[in-house]
């Protein structure tokens, strides 16, 4: 990871300041990684696992590093280095990044949640950059160390940022929402996405909940009435409700809409009569963009600019994007998955139109803990019984999706190896078949798209 620092004065300032100094010479740039170091950049080594950025500080500073966040004595570098000893990189990035952002006044939207956080903050992003200079998150820099970098681009220059949390231990969306301090903020929805780690759907919900409550009194919850867990959540800011059904209590939303499939493709139509074409079909694509409406509403865009900016809106890599190769259509949805998102995925399988047979090509589900079996079950149950016609699983927690499909009469293959299911699956497909490819980050599943269909 590595970032460009848009007020490379101020922000040099800033840390002089802060660790009284006077020897810290121009940052241009902050990174993590030693092998993306450029000269003028700050390097933050992170102590990992794997790897101790610590011992490849050496090596930052002859790429150009001319400052470093240090947690120990290093005594391979040059005497004359920049160096700030702190107790932990990672919460020092944080701290920085939270001063940062308290040097300027725009308002901050932050989205977090289960399922759909990084199309609707592109969206979002998409549908606000229409009227305001936006800085929006990066691909996925949601983390304690993403978000920190994020911020960092922060300028005088930008009207609204827009920011992505991600979350897989207790505290750590109030720990990022103190750091990026929003004042308007968005939960997608509410599922057992790292419910190994949250033990609960109750913590998953405790967890997201946390973002409405860093609101200040006067900021905006964007609420999505649709997730009983999401409208039952309370916060310090005023409410703004979106969603396509009534909610609990059968009251409708502020922000209402509908998904519908016309012969030109997926279509939400907000309110009584605004009818937006979708870049794909689906419709958890649908309600995303109604979100995005409801966050235009708050900072008053225009409804034929939103309506422009969601129908040249493109999907980010991994999340739905529908290509065709050689008269084969390919749903690749291969970023993450919980249970959630893969019926959600199935259902745009289902709903495309094929001259041959919808094929499930499907990962396993992780973090799902004490879950994961009933999940991965219900799985196969639901392609069983909504007319999928074959499944292709890889992974050991997906053997039980083979094993409930194959059960329920489905032709269901199971396999240990991923580049035999891709050799299998190749010789299989034939014109007018629609493949949906589906699994967990750590299943790397487009290594399919990849091998299968690249070039064909």
């Amino acid at each position: 990871m590595r970032i460009e620092i848009t007020e490379p004065d101020r922000f040099t300032r800033m840390l002089n300041y802060r660790y009284d100094r006077e020897d810290i010479p121009t940052i241009t740039g902050v990174t993590i990684d030693s092998r993306k170091v450029q000269p003028g950049d700050l390097f933050v080594p992170i102590a990992g696992s794997r790897v101790d950025g610590h011992d490849l500080a050496a090596q930052a500073v002859e790429a150009g590093a001319v400052a470093l966040f240090v947690e120990r004595e290093i005594p391979t570098l040059p005497t004359d280095a920049p160096v700030m000893k702190v107790v932990d990189t990672i919460k020092e990035l944080g701290s920085i990044a939270k001063g940062w952002r308290g040097t300027f006044t725009q308002p901050l939207v932050a989205i977090t949640g289960s399922n759909g956080k990084t199309t609707t903050k592109n969206l979002a992003v998409d549908v606000l950059s229409s009227k305001y200079d936006v800085l929006g998150t990066e691909g996925s820099y949601n983390s304690t160390i993403g978000l920190p970098l994020t911020l960092m681009r922060l300028g005088e220059g930008h009207h609204i940022a827009v920011v992505e949390l991600g979350s897989n231990q207790p505290g750590e969306i109030a720990y990022l929402a103190g750091i990026a301090q929003p004042v308007v903020a968005l939960i997608t929805t509410v599922s057992e996405s790292h419910v190994e780690q949250l033990k609960s759907m109750a913590g998953v919900a405790q967890e997201k909940a946390a973002l409405f409550k860093a609101l200040p009194p006067g900021g905006t919850a964007v609420v999505n009435i649709d997730d009983p867990a999401i409208a039952r959540m309370e916060t310090p800011g005023r409410r703004l409700t979106y969603g396509f059904g009534p909610d609990e209590n059968g009251q409708p939303a502020e922000v209402t809409g509908r998904y519908r499939e016309t012969e030109n493709g997926g279509e939400l139509v907000v309110g009584d009569d605004q009818r937006i074409r979708l870049p794909q079909i689906g419709e958890h694509l649908a309600h995303n963009a109604l979100a995005a409406v409801a966050v235009a509403r708050v900072f008053d865009i225009p409804q034929e600019a939103v309506q422009k900016a969601i129908e040249g809106f493109q999907l980010p890599p991994g999340r739905g994007q529908i290509t065709v190769h050689n008269g084969v259509t390919v749903i690749d949805d291969t970023y993450n998955a919980n249970l959630a998102s893969t019926l959600a995925g199935l259902r745009t399988l289902l709903s495309l139109l094929s001259k041959g047979r919808r094929i499930a090509v499907l990962g396993d589900m992780l973090e799902l803990g004490p879950l994961s079996a009933e999940h991965h079950r219900s799985v196969g149950e639901f392609v069983a019984h909504q007319g999928v016609d074959e499944v292709f699983c890889y992974g050991p927690e997906s053997r039980t999706i083979c094993q409930s499909a194959h059960s329920n009469g489905v032709t269901a293959r199971h396999f240990e190896d991923k580049s035999e299911l891709s050799r299998t699956l190749a010789k299989a497909i034939t014109a007018g078949d629609v493949v949906y490819i589906k699994g967990s980050r750590g299943m790397a599943m487009e290594t399919i798209i990849t091998e299968v269909f690249e070039g064909r």
